[in-house]
């Protein structure tokens, strides 16, 4: 008989059991919440993966006519919508009995917009080999991409192989041009060794002719008097024959400021063009006048215009101020060419055979590192700029050749004050979230938690467009302590100053573009690459008729590779450096 009011008393290993399930159901949820602090806050890429097929696709038959607007489509959907988009439309072109060729260039398009840039070369060349039909518009797409990952030598042989491809011997200027500008971008080592091993007497005449063509334009004429000396197939491009024939100027006038505080940049410009006009014209009775008219006196730069060309010149350089290039853009009766050293919105859509306006603006940097981190198979971004209006041109130029190319902005941070940037930034890369998440733990077991902080991995590239020199150096440490050090970074001129700085080394491994004249072995200082316009400037005035033919590149200047838009701005491609250490050296693409 069981008294009342004494309950039973459970059992004792049915506590025990409970007691267990518990600690381990404590102990599982600690462990996903602790990996939950430790992950990113941001998401994975929900885009859908590349090639996803039920049944083997069947192979490219011989003599397949490629569908051009299928193509077109998807390769618009993967630039301006998104991957999934673009995956979607290749499956609806599968259920509509696409052909095998196009489908498998589309599957080659899908894997280059992914990044597997390995995957997409393979697809072009399978098809190439499978199907001869398609082998033009396989070599027109690979030697695209190889300029996009600035592989030159590749993308001019691709060029060469495809003009002979092609059916008859029908001269396309553009090719020419095209051709040329690739061979330009090569140091002349690198063109000798390729001349010596040329496989095609037609292709080592191509060779031959770059090496001559930046001797002078006296080697020049005398190397094409030689028989059998000019390629045929494609010809020499018309603007290196107008080079050869064309009138220098005898009298040049330069407009620079030469007092107040812009006048140590003046005569930083001054002494680069006095210094290439002797390397041009060693010979005394061959070279042109050159005068200076100094642009800060009360006289308007109309003025000053007008009194140089009374002063018998027949080429004006300058003026340096953008306010300055802007009056004497609009000036009426301007008879006499101008190479002006700033740019001017004014040039927007218009076309003028006698002007030229050559600067060291920063906007042709953005767009160049863009195509670069795009050639290397960066595909999402995080971009890091200055709230200001240089930050701002530079922002918008880096975005539009970005997105150009169908590449993605994961997170951007415009910067107002360059020194407190390590909270924001620790928002934008994910680190800054995740490091709370582990302390709210730590917080609420009142227990030191054992788990280190993870940034966001939705990106593989990031683009550090800082202001100058100063602010790189403290933006980069930040990227390394929030756990981005092994992303690539890319920059802009802006973080070199020229000054060999031990400070340099927290820039190591960031890759930007810099003028050839504050590279190695250059001895270089802050007004460097104001010598090198100057230089620029001068060498131009030599091509003037030249660069009217076409609006490819023609000079392998100190700036960089020069070439006259229609609109008469000259856009400048650097050279690619990274610092090691102190001091700056020159950079290659793996």
């Amino acid at each position: 008989m069981t008294p009342i009011g004494h309950p039973r008393k459970p059992p004792r290993r049915f506590f025990q059991l409970l007691s267990l399930s518990l600690h381990w159901l404590l102990v599982v949820a600690t462990s996903l919440l602790l990996f939950a602090c430790a992950g990113s806050s941001v998401g994975p890429d929900r885009e859908a993966p590349l090639l996803v097929v039920d049944e083997p696709l069947p192979l490219p038959v011989e003599g397949e006519q490629i569908n051009l607007k299928a193509i077109d489509k998807v390769t618009r959907l993967a630039k301006a919508d998104s991957l999934l988009a673009a995956r979607y439309e290749r499956n609806q072109l599968v259920l509509a009995d696409l052909d095998a060729s196009t489908l498998l260039f589309i599957d080659s398009v899908l894997a280059w917009f992914s990044g597997d840039t390995g995957l997409a070369d393979q697809l072009l060349t399978n098809l190439a080999r499978d199907n001869t039909a398609a082998l033009d518009l396989v070599l027109q797409e690979r030697e695209a991409r190889q300029a996009l990952r600035g592989d030159w030598l590749a993308a001019a042989e691709t060029l060469f192989q495809r003009t002979h491809a092609r059916s008859g011997n029908r001269h396309d200027e553009a090719v020419s041009d095209r051709l040329f500008g690739y061979l330009l971008r090569l140091d002349t080592a690198t063109i000798s060794k390729a001349s010596r091993g040329a496989w095609d007497p037609n292709w080592r005449k191509w060779l031959q002719m770059q090496i001559v063509y930046r001797e002078s334009p006296a080697a020049l004429a005398a190397w094409m008097t030689v028989p059998n000396a000019l390629p045929r197939h494609p010809a020499i491009p018309q603007h290196v024959k107008r080079w050869v024939t064309a009138e220098t100027a005898d009298h040049i006038a330069l407009l620079l400021p030469l007092e107040g505080r812009l006048a140590s940049a003046g005569e930083a410009i001054l002494s680069g063009a006095i210094d290439q006009l002797y390397f041009l014209f060693p010979d005394p009775s061959s070279r042109p006048t050159l005068t200076t008219l100094n642009s800060t006196q009360p006289a308007s730069i109309g003025e000053l215009y007008r009194q140089a060309v009374a002063d018998g010149a027949d080429l004006i350089i300058g003026p340096l101020i953008k306010e300055d290039v802007a009056l004497l853009w609009k000036l009426a009766q301007r008879t006499v060419p101008v190479i002006a050293l700033n740019h001017t919105d004014s040039l927007a859509g218009s076309s003028n055979g006698n002007w030229m306006s050559l600067s060291l603006a920063l906007e042709d940097e953005a767009r160049q590192i863009a195509d670069v981190a795009f050639g290397q198979a960066c595909r999402h971004a995080i971009v890091v700029g200055m709230n200001s209006d240089r930050g701002a041109r530079l922002l918008s130029s880096f975005t539009d050749r970005w997105t150009q190319h169908g590449g993605r902005i994961r997170g951007q941070l415009v910067v107002d004050n360059p020194a407190d940037t390590n909270t924001a930034m620790g928002k934008l890369l994910g680190s800054g979230s995740s490091d709370q998440r582990i302390r709210a733990v730590e917080r609420a077991f009142d227990l030191p938690v054992d788990a280190r902080a993870r940034g966001r991995s939705d990106f593989e590239c990031i683009f550090m467009l800082a202001p100058d020199a100063a602010t790189a150096r403290t933006w980069r440490p930040l990227l390394v302590f929030h756990m981005t050090g092994e992303v690539p970074v890319y920059a802009t001129s802006a973080i070199n100053d020229g000054v060999a700085d031990t400070r340099n080394r927290d820039l190591n491994s960031v890759v930007f573009v810099e003028t050839p004249a504050m590279l190695p072995p250059e001895m270089t200082d802050r007004l460097g690459r104001l010598r090198a316009l100057g230089r620029d400037a001068l060498t131009l005035a030599q091509h003037w008729q030249q660069t009217t033919e076409t609006t490819q590149w023609v000079v392998r200047g100190q700036t960089g590779l020069l070439r006259r838009k229609q609109d008469g701005s000259v856009e400048r491609e650097l050279e690619l450096a990274t610092f090691d250490g102190a001091r700056i050296r020159s950079a290659a693409l793996p």
